[in-house]
């Protein structure tokens, strides 16, 4: 998501609260400052229990704020909330498809901290034994996704590393792409 488009969302949001803020504050003259509206005065339900309410409309705000700024677009009809990261390779059939057995072994070595990662709603292995290939496909939500960029994607670098290194595997790649149920 560029800045642009997160800046936009953020303004958008903004709006929405304000306009909730606007609405559930008290429309008497002696209007609650700006900290307490939206907040009903302490009351006392029918069991004698004093506490302070909160408007409806005000969650009903932080929830489509939430949704504003969490839903992401590529198009009008295209949106999306999960990113993925795919890490692939060819593997060979020599050797009784010794590369694949070590391609697995690879992924088994890094899959606790793959599934460790802030944020991680699923890993997913593909193989293809048609086209021969290897993947390994980790799905975020967008708004995690970026921590997990910065932190390159770790531990992306050690298991490619290990796939390379492996006799048999070739045209070690990654890609990034949006990854949703329909």
């Amino acid at each position: 998501m560029t800045a642009s488009t997160r800046l936009l969302r953020a303004a958008v949001a903004a709006v929405a609260l304000m306009s909730t803020w606007a609405f559930v504050a008290p429309s008497s003259p002696r209007a609650a400052p700006p900290a307490r509206r939206g907040v009903a005065s302490a009351s006392t339900d029918n069991l004698g229990r004093q506490g302070l309410q909160l408007s409806a409309s005000l969650g009903c705000a932080a929830v489509l704020a939430a949704a504003v700024l969490r839903r992401a677009s590529i198009t009008e009809k295209v949106s999306f909330d999960n990113i993925a990261r795919e890490w692939r390779c060819k593997w060979s059939a020599d050797n009784d498809k010794a590369s694949l057995d070590e391609a697995q072994g690879a992924l088994d070595s890094v899959l606790a901290d793959v599934k460790s990662v802030d944020g991680v709603k699923s890993v997913q292995r593909v193989v293809c034994g048609g086209c021969l290939d290897f993947k390994v496909v980790v799905k975020l939500p967008a708004d995690k996704f970026g921590d997990w960029e910065n932190a390159g994607f770790a531990p992306e670098e050690a298991f490619l590393d290990k796939l390379k290194a492996i006799d048999g595997i070739s045209t070690v790649e990654t890609q990034t792409y949006t990854l949703e149920e329909v």
